[in-house]
């Protein structure tokens, strides 16, 4: 198990750097694949959970809303979701074995991980010269946090985080996982201004590093109990030692739209 842990983790650090190296059409047909990976296994979760989500309005519409995203109409995108949300509700009018929770459901799997996955996109794409930098700093440490809550929640590990959620997380593997990806970001930040003269603050870094160590462990978290709500152990089986793309991507799920936003807040 741990063979094939490994191993898939180094199949996915080389794909999502040849990602980032390679960009254009490479980059963002990837990202569009995470999203339909993504939403295909929470819509399969919800249906082991007892409901119906309608799959069909979720993967036409993230396909219209990423048209709409990279070629730049950005309105487009906002109808796309309004009109998502009429047709998903108007559903259970017409077939009375769909409930409006399922039209809530569908809706929801196209905005979590759908949407939020694509903003990938966004942060790569919309951040002048910074896009590639923090698409890296990102996945580092938010990468960085989840490997330092595991080493020393395993040795220090006491008091649970969430019991009911996650039983085997603890506060100190959270604090632990905190101080990695804080960390992480201030030695990315140095090398960065120091290799590549992308001259930003220090400070920047560091609350990049915190924003990913908080949010990605709450990305978890939030997976996980979608899980447990479902009734499912994992979310796939498309990465072997990991699981599903929901199972290893669900905290840079969180961890980029919170990277972009901080750029949009405070850099343009």
């Amino acid at each position: 198990m741990l063979k094939k842990r490994i191993i898939t983790a180094i199949f996915i650090v080389i794909y999502i750097s040849a990602m980032i190296y390679m960009g254009g059409w490479f980059y963002n047909l990837s990202v569009l694949a995470f999203a339909f990976i993504g939403m295909h296994e929470i819509y399969n979760a919800f249906r082991n959970g007892g409901y119906r989500p309608i799959k069909s309005v979720g993967y036409i519409s993230i396909l219209v809303f990423f048209y709409f995203l990279i070629t730049g109409q950005d309105l487009g995108g906002v109808l796309t979701i309004i009109l998502a949300t009429i047709t998903s509700f108007s559903v259970p009018v017409f077939d009375q074995n769909r409930s409006p929770i399922d039209a809530a459901l569908t809706i929801s799997g196209l905005i979590y991980p759908g949407v939020i996955s694509l903003c990938m996109i966004f942060l790569k794409e919309s951040c002048a010269n910074y896009g590639d930098y923090l698409v890296i700093l990102t996945y580092l440490t938010t990468w960085s946090s989840d490997t330092f809550a595991f080493f020393v929640g395993s040795k220090f590990g006491k008091n649970k985080l969430s019991p009911t959620i996650s039983p085997k997380k603890t506060i100190e593997g959270s604090i632990g996982g905190l101080i990695g990806s804080t960390v992480a970001g201030i030695i990315i930040g140095i090398f960065y201004n120091s290799y590549f003269n992308v001259d930003l603050a220090l400070f920047h870094y560091l609350v990049i590093g915190l924003l990913s160590g908080i949010f990605g462990q709450l990305g978890d978290l939030t997976a996980s109990c979608i899980k447990r709500y479902c009734g499912v152990k994992d979310f796939g089986k498309i990465l072997p030692g990991h699981g599903g793309m929901m199972d290893r991507f669900d905290s840079i799920f969180f961890t980029m739209p919170i990277v972009f936003t901080y750029y949009f807040l405070f850099f343009v």
